[in-house]
């Protein structure tokens, strides 16, 4: 068969659609209204709320009343405390009496004790052999043996670097070998006020 043939055929005869006249819109839905269905929701809904509940109010309400009685137990701490203190004063003065808890006029300006040692320790015990220390008042005369002059300067430029020290003096007596033995002469700031 051609083609030609085939065309008149088909002109010759009227072609048929198919036709529908109406047209359904329902759609089926699913059931959502199947209680097992709302039951398994409503369990997953109170997981997920204890949990907020648990961790988002319970526990910062916890801690805010760990934090709160803390507070409450250190400010009971202080007023004690404070309560103790309220006549250190006049305890202080009364036990003054019976022992040495205040100083003199002149013990009030001297360097305290412990700063004077630990600045002789740090400049000049580590670099230089120490055969004697005597501290009166605000000076201590630290006497070293067998040491070079250059030794010597750089242990006064050490000390009048200290922030106690005012100033410092150095007698030295000759030795063998290109030693000397030195007397250094720190005289230290006055403290003022109590100790």
């Amino acid at each position: 068969m051609d083609l030609k043939s085939l065309g008149s055929k088909q002109i010759g005869k009227k072609e048929k659609y198919p036709e529908k006249t109406s047209i359904n819109l329902v759609v089926r839905e699913k059931d959502h209204n199947d209680p097992k269905f709302q039951i398994a929701i409503f369990v997953v809904f109170l997981i997920i709320l204890a949990v907020f509940v648990k961790f988002m109010v319970i526990d910062l309400i916890s801690d805010s009343v760990k934090a709160q009685n803390n507070y409450e137990t250190m400010q009971s701490q202080i007023s004690t405390l404070q309560e103790n203190n309220k006549d250190y004063a006049k305890i202080r003065k009364e036990y003054s009496k019976y022992g040495n808890g205040y100083l003199n006029d002149d013990e009030k300006i001297e360097a305290d004790r412990a700063t004077v040692m630990s600045v002789i320790n740090d400049n000049v015990s580590d670099k230089a052999n120490v055969t004697a220390i005597d501290i009166s008042g605000n000076v201590a005369k630290v006497t070293v043996d067998d040491v070079s002059l250059k030794t010597v300067s750089g242990i006064v430029s050490d000390l009048e670097d200290s922030s106690s020290v005012s100033y410092v003096n150095v007698s030295t007596a000759g030795s063998t070998d290109n030693t000397v033995s030195a007397t250094l002469s720190v005289n230290f700031k006055e403290a003022g006020g109590d100790q």
